[in-house]
């Protein structure tokens, strides 16, 4: 049985951490340099519904390539009633830790954990110590320029959200199961993973805050202060490549775009091709 198969079989009964060093010492499939040098850290941030362990196929690929440090901060707003403020906080304080320590950092971000990790930025253009390598958005969902510029132009997410959003309990929590007949988190999310995987993956999704992904940005990092890549998903349901264009064509977005054959969740479904992408924007040459 594959490795990743096992993990994901796994997880759901053991957790996240456990498993990573587990499927570290199972999987021998990393394109590690024999010279091990200095890694920056990786700060990788999941979305809505979602839990950190969606990203333990990639932090188990990252360490067999020599990334010894990397965190993967649990977003307050999954389950909880929260406003966007805890999420920024998890996120900004694990990069203020790595770089008072004097260390350089990339920061991941997939879906709605794209804009958190730009608000998480903010101020930070050139911290004393350490230093901000780059922020990836995968598939991301991002503040648009001129909803910061002038916030009273943001819609309210009930008038823009896709058909599987459920929006419940007095307007407090939102759903990822809408539309399960027609759009299921299998579609929307895995549609790219193996029928068994996406439904396992599919079990463990919780509500999302309503208060935290319709509340309003205030900062965009994408404008020049920072190196933005932005990951766009050529099989994505849920951000369709058109619709990533409305956010890296905007007039004054500085991003660089990498068009993959991704879908909403490529931590799950691409992890080794999205890891080497990772491992490139970190500084690394790969043939």
């Amino acid at each position: 049985m594959h490795p990743f198969i096992l993990l994901t079989l796994l997880l759901p009964a053991h957790g996240f951490a456990p498993l990573v060093t587990a499927f570290f010492a199972l999987y021998d499939g990393a394109d590690a340099s024999p010279t091990i040098k200095a890694k920056p850290d990786m700060i990788l941030v999941h979305g809505a519904f979602h839990q950190p362990s969606c990203y333990v196929k990639v932090v188990a690929l990252l360490k067999a390539a020599h990334y010894t440090d990397i965190s993967v901060p649990d977003l307050p707003s999954v389950g909880n009633l929260v406003d966007r403020r805890p999420d920024i906080e998890a996120v900004r304080r694990t990069l203020l830790h790595r770089l008072d320590q004097g260390r350089d950092v990339v920061l991941v971000g997939n879906s709605y954990g794209a804009t958190v990790i730009s608000e998480a930025v903010k101020g930070l253009k050139h911290p004393p110590r350490g230093r901000i390598l780059a922020l990836v958005f995968i598939s991301g969902y991002l503040p648009t320029i001129n909803e910061v510029l002038h916030p009273e132009t943001k819609s309210d997410i009930k008038t823009v959200v896709p058909s599987n959003f459920r929006i419940a309990d007095c307007s407090t929590k939102i759903y990822s199961n809408g539309d399960n007949a027609n759009f299921p988190p299998s579609k929307a999310f895995y549609n790219l993973l193996p029928p068994f995987e996406a439904a396992l993956w599919s079990k463990q999704l919780d509500y999302s805050s309503y208060a935290a992904l319709n509340a309003t940005a205030t900062y965009i990092p994408y404008t020049g202060d920072f190196r933005c890549v932005y990951i766009v998903g050529k099989q994505d349901n849920s951000v369709p490549p058109e619709w990533a264009k409305t956010w890296y064509q905007q007039s004054g977005a500085k991003m660089e775009v990498l068009i993959e054959d991704f879908d909403h969740v490529p931590m799950l479904s691409r992890p080794v091709e999205l890891t080497k992408i990772l491992r490139r924007i970190a500084g690394e040459t790969l043939t």
